[in-house]
């Protein structure tokens, strides 16, 4: 599966996206008031170096602005319900616990909750790339992607989202 990124980094990516491009020093002091200016410089560098932003000197001030990788990700991300629930159902052996660990976080970052164990449920819709993935994944381990149109009583599963 692609690259796992924390939610500051997907905050941050959309942050900039909703600017278009922006002055580093006003982005930082405008949307992170209370956090260090160095952690944020530091985090902003870092997405630059993997390429999620584009950094470049104009008039002798920093600006930032998302890149088309940077835009995928967010897009990746986008939480948008489609009327249809999705259902991860997986058994990843102990001796794979990277794997397993990998992938309950990366269904965190799509917007799937817990429903037991090794069910997972989402309403929302699922990029592309990520059901290639997910279908990957299938290939090697037992991990099942299932699209359902509707669920009796599923009042309990709405209170999720």
């Amino acid at each position: 599966m692609s690259q796992v990124l924390s939610q500051s980094t997907l905050r941050i990516l959309e942050l900039v996206k909703q600017e278009g491009r922006i002055n580093v020093y006003s982005f930082i002091k405008t949307n992170f008031k209370n956090d260090s200016y160095r952690k944020i410089y530091t985090h902003i560098y870092q997405l630059e170096k993997r390429g999620y932003l584009e950094k470049y000197k104009l008039k002798d001030l920093e600006f930032i602005r998302v890149s088309s990788k940077g835009l995928s990700a967010v897009d990746t991300y986008k939480r948008e319900k489609d009327g249809k629930w999705k259902m991860i159902i997986f058994d990843i052996p102990e001796s794979k616990r990277t794997v397993r660990d990998y992938l309950r976080t990366k269904l965190k970052q799509l917007g799937f909750k817990r429903w037991q164990n090794s069910i997972w449920i989402t309403p929302y819709r699922l990029p592309d790339d990520v059901v290639s993935e997910l279908k990957e994944l299938s290939e090697k381990y037992f991990v099942r992607l299932i699209t359902i149109e509707s669920i009796n009583n599923d009042s309990d599963l709405k209170k999720l989202f």
